[in-house]
């Protein structure tokens, strides 16, 4: 008895084992099935390593690219096939981040019951965030410069836009190995990083306001220049006396490098690291560029210079973007998706700032607006920004231009960053006004 005890506890637990195993590969199988499916060596969905079915659309429908009696097409706009070059891919897949290889299971028109098969032999549709008015805006308002454009809905964290260039026309690519040097197969948005300049002071802001009791209450005097540890913090010319939003306004370097003296590499290291500048950020799946910030000795030149946002101050554009959300957004960073959401339901994020602070920075960035951008460059938008002028080494610094909408309609998040280029606001705010016009209407 005790003999047919045991066996039939061992066949139990076998029988146990075997449906704990398919419970296990079913679940895997329902979580990662497109995935598998979608694998480029699968030659039910791939021909000679290109995608054999399905279609990609915008946000509002527009075909970004399609798959008609087994021919891959890219939109009709040229300057749309070049601005989402990098979010859909080129045909020999060089370009690893775009849609057509991340999302080929939804492309292909996977689901779990029926595979890959559809009935008319079409495949399935994705749709992207991404809104083509603003590819081609973004294209187009860069004008051939190399840079990186960001947009993201701070709400629902939706990538609205996101350009890269240079890029090239994937209907007539060009013939180079995947090696290339020239940057055209770079996702920048995702994959740069980029000294930040300026609108790194939006972090030594917040630091400032959360660790300095009378920070508000100080009067700031700049008077071009601050001696610090035998060097010197430079300003583009003597601020005079002022308080800390006319000093973000004016973009002071003696100010901010002061306060990151007083505020010690520690803490900026930490703040830095808080909102997430310094770690990879995802967007389904997708990694950006990691940033980097070295604050330098306690009270030397190269800890004031990087509470300014320059010494070895690097951050990701993608990143950027969502630090800013994070201030429109009472201090939530909303979890990035190129994907267009259907319902509002099952939003997340990460809660990344204090939100009497953030609210407080969004304030300041308004009177920025007002006192030093004008609001009259950017009609129609309830604009909050920072511009940044980041020195390179190179004859002209990369300009930068952050910030978002104060609109609940249009709740847009935007970071750009035009390489070599010039002064933040000439450049780089042009850049972002074209978009955000592109993208409210």
């Amino acid at each position: 008895m005790r003999r047919i005890q045991k066996r039939a506890l061992a066949v139990a637990l076998l029988v146990a084992a075997v449906l704990a195993m398919t419970a296990l590969y079913a679940a895997r199988w329902a979580v990662h099935g497109g995935e598998w499916a979608g694998f480029p060596s699968n030659g039910d969905a791939f021909i000679a390593g290109r995608i054999r079915a399905g279609t990609v659309r915008d946000r509002d429908g527009e075909v970004l690219y399609a798959v008609r009696d087994g021919e891959g097409r890219y939109a009709q706009d040229e300057s749309v096939r070049r601005a989402s070059l990098h979010i859909i891919g080129d045909r020999a897949g060089f370009i690893g981040s775009g849609a057509l290889f991340h999302y080929a299971g939804t492309i292909l028109g996977y689901d779990p019951v029926n595979g890959l098969y559809s009935a008319d032999g079409t495949g399935g549709v994705l749709t992207l965030s991404v809104d083509a008015g603003a590819q081609r805006a973004a294209w187009e308002a860069l004008d051939g410069r190399n840079g990186a454009v960001a947009v993201i809905n701070y709400v629902t964290g939706e990538v609205v836009c996101s350009v890269s260039s240079p890029a090239f026309d994937p209907e007539d690519p060009p013939e180079t190995a995947p090696d290339d040097t020239s940057g055209i197969y770079m996702n920048r948005p995702l994959s740069a990083v980029y000294t930040p300049g300026s609108v790194f002071k939006l972090v030594t802001l917040a630091a400032a306001i959360e660790n300095i009791e009378d920070v508000f209450d100080r009067d700031f005097h700049c008077s071009g220049s601050m001696e610090v540890g035998g060097g010197r913090v430079t300003c583009t010319h003597a601020h005079g006396d002022m308080k800390l939003e006319d000093a973000l306004a004016l973009s002071c370097n003696c100010t901010f490098g002061q306060l990151a003296l007083e505020l010690g590499g520690e803490t900026l290291q930490k703040y830095a690291d808080q909102y997430g500048l310094t770690q990879r950020q995802s967007v389904d799946g997708l990694h950006t560029a990691v940033g980097r910030f070295d604050a330098g000795a306690e009270g030397s030149l190269n800890l004031a210079w990087s509470g300014a946002g320059q010494y070895h101050d690097l951050v990701n554009p993608m990143a950027m973007a969502r630090f800013v959300a994070a201030i429109a957004n009472s201090g939530d960073a909303p979890d990035l998706t190129m994907v267009k959401k259907t319902a509002l339901l099952g939003l997340s994020g990460e809660h990344i700032m204090n939100a009497a602070t953030a609210d407080k920075i969004a304030q300041i960035m308004d009177y920025a607006v007002r006192r030093t951008y004008g609001p009259e460059n950017f009609p129609g938008l309830a604009l909050r920004a920072k511009s940044g002028t980041a020195e390179v080494g190179t004859d002209k610094p990369n300009a930068w231009f952050v910030g978002f909408i104060q609109d609940p309609e249009h709740p847009y998040a935007f970071a750009v960053c035009v390489e070599n280029a010039g002064f933040g606001f000439s450049q780089a705010a042009p850049v972002a006004n074209a978009v955000l016009q592109a993208a409210v209407r």
